[in-house]
C-alpha cells in the first residue's frame, strides 16, 4: 500500500513495490520462527520480564533504558512542542509556523522562553511601556 504512492514514477514505483515485499517477506519469516519458539518454550515472555524491573506493575506506564539515554541526547537537536498537532487538530491554528522560535531569552532554549515569529513583545521587559 505505502509503495502505490510513488506510482507517478515507474522506476520509482518498482523500486518501492520490491522494497515492500523484502519488508513483507522479513515480517513473515520472524513470525514463522519467533511464533513456534514463543509457544514451546515461552522464550519472550520470560525474556520481557527480565528486562522489567520488579516494581512494575501490569498496566503501568514505565520508561525504559533507551527512552532514558535518547532523550537527552535528542532533546539538544530536536526541541519538540507536543501541543503543536493539538492545536491544529482542533482548528487553534492552522500551520505550524507560529511554534518555531526565533529568538530564546536567558539562553534557555525551551519554548517557555522563546519567542515566536508571532509575537510582537519579544524581549520587553514587564512593566516597562
Amino acid at each position: 500500500i505505502v509503495s502505490m504512492g510513488q506510482m507517478g514514477d515507474g522506476a520509482q514505483l518498482e523500486r518501492a513495490f520490491a522494497g515492500a515485499t523484502v519488508h513483507d517477506l522479513f515480517n513473515l519469516l520472524s513470525v514463522a520462527i519467533l511464533f513456534p519458539l514463543e509457544i514451546i518454550s515461552h522464550y519472550l515472555y520470560h525474556l520481557t520480564k527480565a528486562m522489567l524491573p520488579d516494581n512494575v506493575k501490569d498496566g503501568e506506564a514505565w520508561s525504559g533504558p533507551i527512552k532514558k539515554i535518547v532523550s537527552p541526547l535528542s532533546d539538544k537537536i530536536l526541541k519538540s512542542n507536543k501541543d503543536v498537532i493539538k492545536d491544529i487538530a482542533t482548528g487553534k491554528v492552522e500551520s505550524c509556523d507560529t511554534y518555531y522560535p526565533v529568538l530564546c531569552l536567558d539562553g534557555i532554549e525551551d519554548y517557555k522562553h522563546c519567542a515566536s515569529k508571532c509575537d510582537t513583545d519579544v524581549g520587553e521587559e514587564v512593566g516597562v511601556d
